[in-house]
């Protein structure tokens, strides 16, 4: 029998020079119910309120929920190997780390490119929809778009750049309100599909038999079903991007090891729960040939127009309500906005550790913030005024295909990590099992699983744009998946280095643990342990 290795190669310890000064810059100021919620609120957006009206158009109520529902145990498997290898890093897990130590650095510097231009150039359709939403009311406009963009994008920095703990209790009570519209959603659709709304009108499962539990795709053969469903999974993917966002909060919260592992289970299983439920709900209230759904689809509306809550509210009569669910989708998106300036900030600001990003993106105020980073991804949110025509839902259909397609090769590289991860302490004889942090279930097939389908899904989502061929479409699909391979290819060209690490040069060392961080606040401790 062979020998198995102790678990602990080499423990780094905290004062060590090898400890980068890059994490030595940020503030530890993050409380456990604020990494919970950022991770939550940034998934819980614009992408599911509005994003899932083009779905069930396009797959009606049952080829829409399948899309949902793969999609989601996807994202499982993705933040269940993610966590893991969060956890065994501590305070060093974050992706670029993770990517740089299991793969190579040439991945981990297309990774964080790839994954912060993602986040950034999801901040303008976040904009450009508070800027639809308040046109739900505002319609003379007398409010400019161009001053909504920049009214918008200083309050999306100035909440960033102030402190990383005033920016996690702002995402905290504003993510608060998303969650009581979510479970307000719910249990409205449940009982005014039952008859109790004004009209007294029950729909049941009426739209599921009429118009269809599925809706033919580009044909009316039986495979337009299945297309349908296939095309759905970018709406889908957008709809959860953004429920990986603890993976860079390794450098501002306390006691990671122990906390990222049960915030990541947790937000996982929240984020799929809240996206099949709502949207199973909602098509009960909705049905896919709605005429004002397709109304505000062929308009271009993309605000609350075109979501399927706002037109569920509508249909059941209720009069007030419409304005109430809008506004909620206006805080979705203004929450959603927050997380699209924290993410690629600190993607930017762990990347200068291996050199991949300009030093002056380290700079930090005495909050412990990179403000330099902040700054340089608040203004992709200028680009919103892109949008002020008639084209704006174009614009976010655009914006949506290319951030989930960098959204997809950033989540098959997490599970590509992992592989390199499991299958490096095999071939260096560390026992895993042995290893005193959480394990993600059913590996390494969940890891196979999910980086198996989205390469698939990468690989294959653009495929409207063959049928006919459409040369806009094409580059709109595939642009990322371009970019990401120039990042990847010419790091390689220009360091000369064109291998992976072998599974047995993989370093396996990590930061010793933390002592358990003590709060005065008492009121924290308890609001911590209700909501985390």
């Amino acid at each position: 029998m062979k020998e198995q290795k102790q678990p602990v190669v080499t423990v780094v310890d905290s004062d060590s020079s090898s400890v980068s000064s890059v994490q030595q810059g940020l503030k530890r100021n993050l409380r456990p119910r604020h990494v919970n919620f950022i991770a939550l609120g940034g998934s819980l957006g614009v992408g599911l309120l509005i994003g899932s009206g083009g779905a069930l158009a396009i797959a009606g109520p049952v080829g829409m929920l399948i899309s949902y529902a793969l999609m989601g145990v996807i994202t499982m498997c993705t933040i269940f190997s993610l966590a893991e290898m969060c956890a065994y890093l501590g305070r060093e897990g974050n992706f670029i780390e993770i990517m740089a130590r299991f793969i190579d650095k040439s991945t981990a510097f297309a990774f964080t490119w790839s994954n912060a231009l993602s986040f950034s150039l999801t901040l303008p359709s976040e904009i450009s929809s508070i800027c639809l939403l308040i046109g739900f009311w505002d319609t003379d406009k007398k409010l400019p778009d161009w001053a909504t963009v920049l009214i918008f994008t200083f309050i999306i920095i100035m909440v960033n750049i102030v402190d990383v703990g005033a920016y996690g209790e702002v995402e905290f009570w504003v993510t608060m309100i998303k969650l009581i519209l979510f479970v307000g959603s719910i249990f409205f659709c449940l009982i005014a599909t039952c008859g109790g709304n004004p009209l007294h009108k029950t729909t049941g499962f009426q739209y599921w038999r009429n118009p269809g539990p599925f809706v033919n795709y580009l044909t009316d053969k039986p495979v337009g079903k299945f297309l349908g469903v296939w095309r759905v999974l970018v709406n889908a993917a957008f709809g959860y991007q953004g429920s990986e966002t603890i993976g860079l909060a390794s450098g501002e919260t306390p006691n990671f090891r122990k906390l990222a592992p049960a915030v990541m289970k947790s937000v996982a299983i929240r984020v799929v729960t809240f996206n099949v439920l709502s949207l199973f709900m909602v098509s009960l209230m909705v049905a896919s040939n709605d005429p004002n759904l397709l109304s505000a689809i062929n308009a271009g509306a993309g605000n609350g127009a075109q979501s399927p809550f706002v037109i569920a509210v509508e249909n059941a009569g209720v009069k007030v309500l419409p304005s109430i669910v809008n506004g909620g989708i206006l805080i979705a998106a203004f929450s959603a906005a927050n997380t699209q300036i924290y993410i690629p900030s600190r993607s930017y600001y762990y990347g200068t550790k291996y050199g991949f990003c300009p030093k002056w993106l380290i700079k930090t105020n005495r909050n412990g913030v990179p403000y330099y980073s902040v700054l340089f991804n608040g203004a992709f949110g200028l680009l919103a005024l892109l949008t002020l025509n008639n084209t704006a839902a174009q614009v976010f259909n655009w914006l949506m295909n290319l951030v989930t397609e960098f959204g997809f090769i950033c989540w098959a590289l997490i599970n590509y990590a992992f592989l390199r991860y499991y299958y490096g302490l095999k071939r260096q004889g560390i026992d895993r099992s042995s290893i005193p942090i959480y394990k993600s279930p059913l590996q390494p097939y969940s890891a196979i699983f999910a980086c198996f389908m989205l390469v698939l899904v990468a690989i294959t989502q653009g495929f409207t744009a063959f049928i006919p061929w459409d040369t806009q479409n094409f580059f709109a699909a595939y642009i990322s998946l371009i970019l990401y391979f120039v990042f990847w290819l010419g790091y390689k060209l220009w360091t000369r280095d064109f291998r992976e690490i072998p599974l047995d040069k993989i370093d396996f060392s990590y930061p010793e643990d933390e002592e358990d961080l003590e709060y005065d606040n008492k009121a924290a401790k308890v609001m911590d342990k209700i909501f985390c």
